[in-house]
């Protein structure tokens, strides 16, 4: 049977034995998996656990923002006039007001736009949104589905 090898220094996409992505790891605890087989190789970035791995619902759907997904999620463009140059993360509801670190709070956002904005209302500035910020249904979903790597995007859906 020919193997596969892992790439060293990659990220490896780990699903679960129904075949449904779970997790992301690192190359060298990849081949730990393998070595004490508890999983097997798809490919040189897929690696599939042995046992199915019950993941609470709650641990799927909660997950907190980061700058690079935010910036994945628009698209690396300002929400409000569309750069793609200087990129900030705006609160639309200001911190100041009760705004949070959420998903359905936090956008891309040019200094210049993040600036104009400052520390007011949208309502009190005359810009509009390109879109309602929205969190995905779950995180790794997003990220596969937003990913350049066709091995991993193929386990999306």
């Amino acid at each position: 049977m020919d193997r596969i090898p892992i790439k060293p220094n990659t990220t490896v996409l780990v699903l679960n034995s129904s075949y449904e992505p779970i997790h992301l790891t690192n190359w060298k605890r990849a081949i730990i998996l393998l070595l004490k087989q508890k999983a097997q190789i798809l490919s040189d970035r897929v690696i599939r656990l042995l046992s199915y791995v019950k993941i609470p619902l709650s641990k799927i759907l909660s997950h907190s923002p980061s700058r690079s997904l935010i910036y994945q999620r628009d698209g690396h463009k300002c929400q409000y006039c569309g750069s793609t140059r200087d990129l900030t993360i705006d609160h639309v509801m200001p911190k100041s007001k009760g705004g949070g670190n959420t998903w359905d709070n936090l956008v891309a956002a040019c200094h210049t736009c993040n600036t104009k904005k400052g520390d007011k209302l949208l309502e009190h500035t005359g810009m509009k949104l390109a879109k309602k910020p929205k969190a995905p249904y779950s995180k790794m979903q997003f990220m596969l589905t937003n990913t350049n790597i066709s091995e991993w995007a193929e386990y999306a859906f």
